[in-house]
């Protein structure tokens, strides 16, 4: 059942849409773990409104393109998904900037993207690109412990680097509005 005011799925059909697209059980559980810790933090900022039903969903949908690529580029991908199915261009936002950081447009086009900025802006997307920095497939990590893997993984490039500064940023700016 689709909430028609902003064609935002419910729970239920979220998590039926990314089954229909044959996401892999271990990426639709760390969407579940990422939509339950930017809840959390969703919840712990009591003086600002923040749509909770977006971060739910958005947490949910955010890797829905990992059904079709792993890379930088999954992001793009499912926000076309996303966008094929009807839903609201707030989710589609969402799976565009939880990627790293979120990328700029130079970042972009280094990465062989469209060159476009994908930073997140609103509080939602910043709460989802926070959340899924905590969530290493299905565990808890630090920003650290995130980071640490991808410079072993990719070598320590300005990229990263950046985003990393970019989520310690994030990271900041939800722990001053929690003050």
């Amino acid at each position: 059942m689709k909430n028609e005011q902003y064609n935002i799925p419910d729970r239920n059909s979220a998590l039926k849409l990314l089954e229909s697209v044959n996401l892999a059980p271990s990426i639709i559980q760390h969407s579940i773990q990422v939509a339950n810790k930017a809840l959390e933090i969703a919840d712990k900022l009591k003086n600002i409104r923040i749509d909770r039903k977006l971060i739910e969903i958005g947490g949910l949908l955010h890797d829905i393109g990992r059904s079709k690529s792993h890379g930088f580029d999954h992001g793009l991908i499912g926000a076309s998904i996303l966008k094929m199915e009807g839903i609201s261009p707030k989710i589609f936002r969402i799976c565009e900037t939880h990627i790293l950081g979120g990328i700029d447009k130079d970042e972009a086009k280094e990465l062989g993207l469209p060159k476009k900025n994908y930073l997140p802006y609103t509080i939602e997307e910043k709460i989802i690109c926070l959340a899924d920095k905590y969530i290493k497939g299905i565990n808890k990590v630090s920003i650290n412990e995130r980071f640490d893997h991808w410079f072993s993984k990719y070598g320590e490039s300005d990229i990263l680097n950046r985003a990393k500064k970019r989520i310690i940023e994030i990271q900041k700016e939800i722990e001053e509005i929690l003050n």
